[in-house]
């Protein structure tokens, strides 16, 4: 399978991510916290969400290429169709990239 990150892999939309993070199963980690909602449109998608509290511009984007890159490497072993909405918390900005990597794979086990 295409290692690419597509447009279609990637929530977009508002109603989506509010769709996600109304009726989505919750998950909290140390770094983040995950809603996940399953879709009936049979590709895992992934939005990122980080406020001015994570940190700086740079810093806010650094997580969200993280969490992405972990979500691109790894969409192989993730249960199809769902839609994931993780918000992104202050502690994820020091953290190690497998750590996090952990965390999201350990929260997206159904």
């Amino acid at each position: 399978m295409s290692q690419k990150f597509r447009p279609e892999m990637r929530i977009r939309r508002g109603p989506d991510f509010k769709a996600t993070l109304r009726r989505g199963e919750k998950r909290r980690t140390r770094y983040f916290v995950l809603y996940s909602l399953p879709d009936t449109g049979g590709v895992t998608r992934i939005g990122v969400i980080t406020s001015r509290k994570v940190g700086n511009a740079v810093e806010r984007n650094r997580a969200r290429r993280i969490v992405r890159e972990i979500f691109r490497r790894n969409r192989d072993s993730m249960p199809a169709g769902l839609d994931c909405v993780v918000i992104a918390s202050r502690s994820i900005v020091g953290a190690e990239h497998g750590d996090i990597e952990k965390a999201l794979l350990g929260a997206l086990r159904l």
